[in-house]
């Protein structure tokens, strides 16, 4: 990657629906060359999508919270089953394994404090390997950003 994918990628990161032809204007570069490193970047999996950003309040889950988990034991079939739960349940954002006191931290959108604790009760408990629960509410979000800029090349 040089300084000329660097800024392709921040000016898709800051709006993916740009067109190719603005693109290019804003880069230096013809029509053509621009598709052909925008390509490039999709065939190395550098972009790996075009997505987009929705109002969690809008969509009925105003609720966030950060739950981190501790699991029962360490046994691998375990540690899977419940990576595999929490990629299927839609109150799940983002979930990641971490070092350190807990074994898990989990980004969860829910309507309000009745269904959390229903997810809590209905989804979360049934799945047997949680030894610890704790939660974090959210009062404010001051920084959510879905794609990191690039670090600039040297």
């Amino acid at each position: 990657m040089d300084k000329i994918d660097t800024q392709i990628l921040r000016l898709l990161i800051a709006d993916s629906h740009i067109t190719n032809s603005k693109l290019a204007k804003q880069i230096g570069l013809s029509e053509s060359a621009t598709l052909e490193r925008v390509k490039r970047l999709e065939a190395a999996k550098i972009i790996r999508r075009y997505t987009i950003e929705v109002d969690l309040a809008k969509i009925g889950r105003a609720l966030e919270v950060f739950i981190t988990f501790t699991l029962k034991n360490q046994h691998v079939e375990e540690i899977e089953s419940f990576m595999r739960a929490m990629q299927e349940l839609d109150e799940v954002l983002s979930c990641a394994q971490v070092l350190g006191r807990f074994d898990f931290v989990a980004h969860i959108a829910v309507k309000d404090v009745e269904a959390l604790q229903q997810f809590i009760n209905n989804k979360l408990i049934p799945l047997g390997c949680i030894a610890r629960m704790e939660s974090l509410t959210v009062l404010k979000t001051v920084k959510r950003i879905h794609q990191p800029n690039p670090v600039e090349s040297e």
